[in-house]
């Protein structure tokens, strides 16, 4: 009878001296200001190089997955500026190692472009690369790739693709 006992008390004991389990995202709300490059890779028709700012909100739904809503704005400058709008939704996987933490997601997006008074609308599917470095339990630091394939691109000044590569700030706030 002691040594269950024993074995019960030693394995409790060790729980409590581990250190707690990684937590990215779980149980947490992000916000986050992105500032970066804005390419149109392929185009001879608009200006290949811009300069691109986003916003995003996301929420943890587990301890792998979150999903993020993301506003932003690229401006690729010329004597016939390209104004690009965007608002997508995405679902994002985080590989959750302590501090340093490789993100791959996907999403779907709606762009608004604008070039010399002539507005058009279009759809495009992401995926996205990065990673975020947790500077503490709050705040966060980090970068990422979104490749964006322009679903409806035939009648758009849009190349079929779209790139963004961006630096990132966000803090974290619990959920419960």
């Amino acid at each position: 009878m002691r040594r269950p006992l024993w074995i019960v008390g030693s394995l409790a004991a060790l729980l409590a001296v581990l250190p707690p389990t990684a937590r990215a995202y779980e149980d947490q709300a992000t916000l986050g200001l992105a500032v970066g490059y804005a390419g149109v890779p392929g185009s001879n028709t608009v200006p290949r190089n811009g300069v691109d700012v986003a916003v995003s909100a996301g929420v943890g739904l587990g301890d792998a997955w979150s999903i993020q809503g993301l506003v932003g704005y690229s401006v690729f400058p010329s004597a016939r500026a390209l104004h690009l709008g965007m608002a997508g939704i995405e679902t994002v996987y985080a590989l959750d190692i302590v501090r340093f933490v490789p993100l791959l997601g996907a999403g779907l997006d709606g762009f608004l472009s604008v070039r010399e008074r002539q507005t058009r609308g279009d759809f495009a599917l992401h995926f996205l690369v990065g990673f975020d470095y947790l500077i503490n339990p709050r705040w966060l630091v980090g970068a990422d790739v979104r490749g964006y394939w322009v679903t409806t691109h035939a009648q758009s000044p849009l190349d079929p693709f779209v790139i963004t590569a961006a630096a990132r700030v966000g803090v974290r706030f619990d959920l419960r």
